[in-house]
């Protein structure tokens, strides 16, 4: 037979024609073996009932196996139906031969069954994970065996019934034991599997945080650098001047790479933890536009802090680093001439917003804002630089205090983005 341009016969194939071809003998040889005791009608039953069970066992051979039957045994062997069938065959054959065969027959048919019992153990191991499912079928050969022997007793009755039905047990056992292992080294793969891909994926991404590093550093140094010959070589004061704004900018825009990586270095390694206090939330915003001004005053951006008497449950330091994260962000990227700095309560929350009237966010870039090492495609960078770390950093610290940052896709005329706190139910030190 010839599949997928290979020649021979395959070894699912070579399995089912074996046992088909056991099958076979047993119910054309055991009538023949037990004698002219077993009445005609029994004979052909049962020849009839192995006929039946051999020609769907076929009908299958040469069907596609379904989904559900990969990793199994070859298809059809361990097929329900052939599993079942072939059980309840061999139940009722040994009911209509049993009773007519003499004591040599009945050990030899109980040695069979119990063999062919322990090869179903294996045709009916599922595929992982089996969900602790035991199968019955197996079981149906031993226990029918044990009641033939209370109603068919003779002088070894006693001792083959307890052997049937501690068979039985073993058998329950067994096939839970051998199901338990395939799902524990199938468990034990997809972990190794999760293992490595966690730690590709942490490889990955220090590398792209090195490239990141090497590339984006480079690119304030190296207009820094040329700001500064220009301030050297232009004789027109105007022009000098815009020279050293330049400086400036590439200066802070390095400053601001330094930070972020430190932080994203510190949130990465685990060494940072949320110490959450009440806090006001009026001189908090204050602060973070103050320590931004200076920026703003060469991006030609006015920053404008709300007043308010708000208190909420924070870590001061975190709260004050993701404020000043969304600002930097609407500073370097937005492109805005304002940016707004503010907070409303929400219920038992306390939510700050930083609002700016620059070009937005499209929307194909909102859903990847908060990963890292993603830009915007509108970032608005005078000099390139930044590592797609800001926003992603604001998370990792927002999560750190049971908090949310996020962006509000329903604002139009620029951007807004928001952290939301618990509201303090104490008064703020101070």
């Amino acid at each position: 037979m010839r599949r997928g341009g290979e020649v021979g016969l395959s070894r699912p194939l070579l399995i089912n024609l074996l046992a088909i071809g056991l099958i076979i003998g047993a119910f054309t040889s055991i009538p023949w073996f037990i004698g002219p005791n077993l009445p005609t009608l029994n004979r052909l039953l049962v020849q009839g009932i192995g006929l039946a069970f051999v020609a769907g066992w076929i009908v299958l051979l040469f069907r596609d196996a379904p989904a559900w039957a990969q990793g199994k045994v070859a298809w059809p062997f361990s097929s329900p139906f052939v599993v079942w069938a072939g059980m309840a065959l061999l139940t009722a054959g040994h009911w209509l031969w049993l009773p007519f065969a003499d004591e040599g027959v009945l050990l030899a048919c109980m040695v069979c069954e119990f063999c062919t019992t322990t090869v179903y153990i294996l045709a009916t191991i599922q595929p992982p994970p089996s969900r602790g499912r035991i199968p019955i079928a197996p079981l149906i050969l031993p226990l029918s065996m044990a009641l033939y022997l209370v109603v068919f007793p003779n002088r070894f009755s006693l001792p083959l019934g307890v052997f049937a039905l501690t068979y039985a047990f073993v058998v329950a056992l067994m096939q839970r034991f051998w199901q338990q292992a395939v799902d524990e080294a199938h468990a034990a793969r997809l972990m190794t599997e999760a293992a490595l891909r966690q730690v590709a994926a942490e490889r990955d991404a220090k590398t792209r945080f090195l490239e990141s590093a090497s590339h984006d550093l480079g690119q304030p140094l190296q207009a820094a650098r040329l700001s500064f010959d220009q301030v050297m070589r232009a004789r027109d004061p105007a022009a000098r001047e815009r020279a050293a704004r330049r400086i400036g900018w590439a200066f802070d825009a390095t400053e601001q790479l330094l930070r972020r990586m430190l932080e994203h270095l510190r949130l990465e390694s685990g060494g940072v933890e949320a110490r959450c206090e009440p806090v006001a939330v009026g001189p908090l915003i204050a602060r973070v536009a103050e320590m931004n001004e200076p920026a703003a005053r060469l991006a030609g951006v006015t920053i404008v802090a709300m007043q308010s008497r708000l208190v909420a449950e924070a870590d001061p330091e975190l709260t004050e680093r993701i404020l000043g994260n969304l600002v930097v962000n609407a500073l370097r990227h937005a492109k805005a001439s304002r940016v707004l700095v503010g907070v409303r309560p929400r219920g038992p929350r306390v939510r700050l917003w930083v609002i700016d009237d620059g070009v937005g966010i499209p929307a194909a870039d909102a859903p990847r804002l908060f990963e890292d090492y993603v830009q915007g495609s509108n970032h608005g960078d005078e000099v390139r630089g930044g590592f797609g770390l800001g926003l992603a950093s604001a998370r990792r610290m927002a999560a750190l205090m049971g908090a949310e940052v996020a962006h509000d896709a329903s604002w139009r005329n620029g951007s807004a983005f928001w952290v939301e706190l618990p509201r303090a139910a104490a008064k703020a030190r101070g």
